[in-house]
This record gives C-alpha cells, sequence and structure tokens, in this order.
C-alpha cells in the first residue's frame, strides 16, 4: 500500500510539474458549458440463407451530453450516454441488440491549488432502457442495474487553443469504490449454476429484487478531446477506462470490474463517420468478456455553449 501511495505522489507531482509549464491547465471556476451530441443510422439490406430470405432494418441511435457547473466551491460535471441498435425482420419479431444507458454526476473539490490535486466523488448508475439480452439472459430497464459510488483523490486538466478550435481534458485518479448489482428476473452468473424448476417455491425467491454488495481499490482515467477543424469538418476522440478490485488489490485478476471504451468520430456538417468500442468485464454479468465495437455513417447533430 505504501507503495501505491508513492507511486501515485510522484504520478501528481510529474503531471502537476507538466501543467505549470503550459502543457494543460487546471479546470477554470465560475463557467457553466454543455454539450448535447444525438446521431442517427439506418440501414437496410437483405439476408438470404438456404430457404429463405428476409429483409432486415437496423436503426442505430446514439446519444452523449455532459454539463458542467460550479456550485459554491463545488465542481459539477454530469455525463449521460445512451446507445441503441434495433434489427427489424419482415419475417419475424424486432430484437433489441444494444440498448445501453449510463448516466455519471461527478461533484469534486480542491484539495490543493499548489499541486492541483481535488477529491472526486462519481456517482454512476448504468443499465439497459428496453427489453435485451446479456449472455443469453433476458434483461430489461432496471434489471439488472450496476450502481457505483467511487471516492478518489486525482486530478482534472483542461486545455483549450486560443481561438477555443482544440479542446482537451484528462481526469484520473486512485480510490475506493462501492458497487450495488440490483436485480429482479436477471440472474447472476453465480445463480445460473442452479436450475430451479418454475413450480418450485425456490423460483419465486429468486425473482424477488435483491441487491448484491461489493467494495474495493479503483482506478479510473479519462480522455477526451474534440478538434473544430474547419467550420464544417470536425473531429472527436474520447477514452475512458475504470478498474474495481472487489476486495483487496490481490483479488482484482480474480473478481475484477473492468470497463475501457473508446470512442472517434468525424463529422462533416451533420453527416459522421463514428468508430466505438467497449469492452466489459464483471463477473456478475458473465464469466466473459462483453466486447461491442460499432462502425456507422450517418447523421450527427451537435448543441452546446
Amino acid at each position: 500500500m505504501k507503495r501505491l501511495l508513492l507511486a501515485l505522489l510522484v504520478l501528481l507531482l510529474a503531471s502537476s510539474v507538466a501543467s505549470a509549464q503550459g502543457a494543460l491547465k487546471k479546470r477554470s471556476s465560475g463557467e457553466f458549458s454543455y454539450l448535447v451530441r444525438p446521431s442517427f443510422t439506418f440501414l437496410m439490406g437483405t439476408e438470404q440463407s438456404k430457404d429463405s430470405e428476409a429483409l432486415v432494418m437496423t436503426l442505430l441511435g446514439r446519444l452523449r451530453a455532459n454539463v458542467s457547473f460550479d456550485l459554491w466551491d463545488v465542481h459539477i460535471k454530469s455525463y449521460l450516454n445512451a446507445d441503441f441498435k434495433r434489427e427489424a425482420y419482415s419475417d419475424a419479431s424486432p430484437r433489441n441488440l444494444k440498448d445501453d444507458l449510463i448516466i455519471s454526476v461527478i461533484p469534486s473539490v480542491h484539495l490543493s491549488e499548489e499541486y492541483d490535486i481535488s477529491l472526486f466523488l462519481e456517482l454512476s448508475m448504468e443499465t439497459d432502457m428496453a427489453h435485451g439480452e446479456r449472455d443469453g439472459i433476458q434483461t430489461s430497464f432496471m434489471d439488472p442495474a450496476f450502481f457505483y459510488e467511487t471516492l478518489y483523490v486525482g486530478q482534472w486538466l483542461e486545455w483549450k487553443s486560443d481561438d477555443k478550435s482544440q479542446r482537451l481534458s484528462m481526469r484520473y485518479g486512485v480510490g475506493y469504490a462501492f458497487q450495488q448489482t440490483l436485480t429482479s428476473n436477471f440472474l447472476l452468473t453465480e445463480e445460473r449454476r442452479l436450475n430451479v424448476d418454475p413450480d418450485n417455491p425456490l423460483s419465486a425467491i429468486r425473482k424477488a429484487r435483491s441487491v448484491k454488495l461489493e467494495s474495493g481499490y479503483s482506478g479510473l482515467l479519462s480522455i477526451e478531446y474534440l478538434n473544430d477543424i474547419t467550420d464544417d469538418l470536425k473531429f472527436s476522440a474520447r477514452t475512458f477506462g475504470i478498474a474495481l478490485s472487489k476486495g483487496d488489490l490481490g483479488s482484482f485478476f480474480e473478481n475484477p470490474h473492468a470497463v475501457a471504451e473508446f470512442e472517434t468520430a468525424l463529422t462533416y456538417k451533420i453527416f459522421a463517420f463514428k468508430y466505438d468500442v467497449r469492452l466489459v468485464y464483471d463477473t456478475n454479468y458473465s464469466a466473459r468478456r462483453q466486447l461491442d465495437q460499432t462502425a456507422s455513417f450517418g447523421i450527427a447533430l451537435e448543441f452546446k455553449d
């Protein structure tokens, strides 16, 4: 633990020196800003098999939004990420292939103006927006739902070019996190090993709403970059990673919660090419990793201040 704290201190000091040299500046206070980015992609095609032919229509929708403001000495930033993918068939019922909803609220206060170190409390909720499927198990809104509360020490650094055409934001830190997994009909991985007949009284107990509590050390890193190349051509990239040990540090490789995301987009007026990758590993969901990647070309809008 002492080595971990020492490594953190060295990292914070090194980053502070870099920021003092002008590479990144500390987050400005007293500012209110928002960014809303909805995008839509529609695909239509034909699927053929040995005995049938079907018309398939696919709708991809994505919403990225954030709000940033100050409340007295507390800086607050909130995120809303929503992804939706639905396929409709001419000879079968439609299917939801993706309907993720993630909401985060991050209040922070400065601990040291000299070294630009802050204390963060990150509150996040993740669930599905409608009926879907995870690892072969049916899901619905708030079933399952993951809640995270992470208290960590770190830095939030931001940089803007003089003409504000380029913006870079970096947030990182280490701390301690709590996770609650809320379920009703959804069966966690450990519960799927027991086959219970629907007429068995135990099946009613399994369907009762339950909460699984876990906690452990955590670390996170978030980087966002925006570049208004011209008035009509814009580029954006975002990467985010978080890891929770669910116990002591030694248990991280046995039972972790880990999320890694990468998003990039090139937008010309209202048309955008996007590529997204999201990797989740949590043994409550599945013993396997959950990997989702999408490349799309469609319509994208942007509202910001």
